[in-house]
């Protein structure tokens, strides 16, 4: 069933802005994703700490899981220490992977009733991976602080959190190109290949890429616009530092085809047979880009507006409709609708054992 709450980083960015946080003196942060956890943390920090004072005003206390009783003393000390030139001490208790069961110890239970009596002249913050909910210490939390349980995003939040890396950088980032990040990062995989600090790394790199004059071979960055960001990241660029999708294969060898360089499209071919894909898949994507080709063109030939067009197709991206049409805009109809009979011929020459899925490909590539 699909999560319908809230997720927990708008949450926290919304009682960020509210000025909900300003006087909570107990937060607790956990979840699966601990790029939130950390970087909600150091926020917190910086809210509350001068700058060049986190000598003076920040203890680190870890969590020793052997000795629950001593841990939850020495955190209790340091918030009863006052700030020397800050507004608040901030004190951050780490939890260890593996730890979380010693939080519901009876030993943390002195611990638990202390979270109410957190000075006001300190902010606690608790980080961890996991966190039992049942526990008095849990509880305690939920009722004199914040808890903020960070699981992993889902796909609308992650395109917000990809949009605004970008943003921070100065880096216009097209819905394609996020589309395509999200989907070569592996994020959303029955066993996921990623999460948001490898994401935030791969991001990185992208904009570094990007800046340096990216897939285009400028050789330098261009020029800031006053109006918004000169750079906007492409597709090649994700290709460039993340590898690519069989989707994007697809456009790549259109755009090849229509460029006149058929022979980096049968390049393209003999990559994707080579890393394992399915020829079939590849076929079948082509197959569906043709058949909204030929869809397009013969509605274009009638004058239909674009929307129309759209909505007949039952396209729902404007970028899928927009790189079919700057294909289908070369050919006619008819030769549309023979390179389509072409493919599904493609298609049973494989099944049959006449051709080889990468000579059957590179065949109608050349006849394209």
């Amino acid at each position: 069933m699909p999560r319908t709450a809230k997720h927990a980083f708008k949450t926290i960015e919304s009682d960020l802005s509210g000025g909900a946080l300003k006087g909570a003196r107990a937060v607790l942060l956990f979840g699966d994703e601990g790029y939130l956890v950390d970087h909600y943390e150091r926020l917190l920090r910086g809210m509350f700490i001068s700058p060049g004072m986190e000598a003076l005003d920040f203890s680190r206390v870890g969590w020793d899981a052997k000795n629950v009783a001593g841990s939850a003393s020495d955190v209790m000390a340091a918030c009863d220490t006052l700030p020397m030139m800050s507004e608040r001490r901030v004190v951050l208790v780490s939890v260890s992977p593996g730890d979380e069961k010693s939080l519901g110890f009876a030993d943390a239970k002195p611990f638990a009733k202390y979270i109410g009596d957190v000075p006001a002249t300190t902010l606690l913050v608790m980080v961890s991976a996991a966190f039992p909910k049942t526990s008095a210490l849990y509880k305690a939390f939920v009722a004199h602080g914040r808890v903020y349980e960070f699981t992993r995003l889902e796909r609308a939040d992650l395109a917000s959190f990809v949009k605004s890396r970008f943003k921070r950088e100065g880096v216009a980032a097209p819905p394609d190109a996020v589309g395509e990040i999200i989907k070569v990062s592996g994020y959303f995989d029955r066993e996921p290949k990623s999460d948001l600090f490898r994401l935030g790394s791969d991001i990185a790199n992208i904009v570094g890429y990007a800046k340096g004059g990216g897939a285009a071979g400028d050789g330098g960055p261009p020029p800031c616009k006053a109006n918004g960001p000169a750079i906007s990241v492409t597709l090649a660029d994700v290709a460039a530092c993340m590898g690519t999708s069989i989707e994007t294969d697809v456009f790549a060898m259109l755009d090849a085809v229509s460029s006149g360089r058929k022979g980096d499209a049968i390049e393209l071919i003999r990559n994707i047979t080579a890393r394992g894909e399915s020829a079939f898949g590849l076929l079948a994507l082509l197959t569906g880009q043709f058949e909204i080709m030929l869809g397009y063109r013969e509605m274009k030939d009638r004058r239909a507006p674009m929307g129309e067009i759209m909505e007949a197709l039952g396209v729902k991206s404007e970028f899928r409709l927009k790189k079919a049409a700057g294909f289908a805009d070369r050919y006619s109809a008819g030769r549309l609708a023979e390179l389509l009979h072409r493919l599904y011929r493609v298609d049973r020459d494989i099944k049959s054992g006449l051709y080889g899925e990468r000579l059957a490909l590179t065949m109608f590539v050349a006849e394209m």
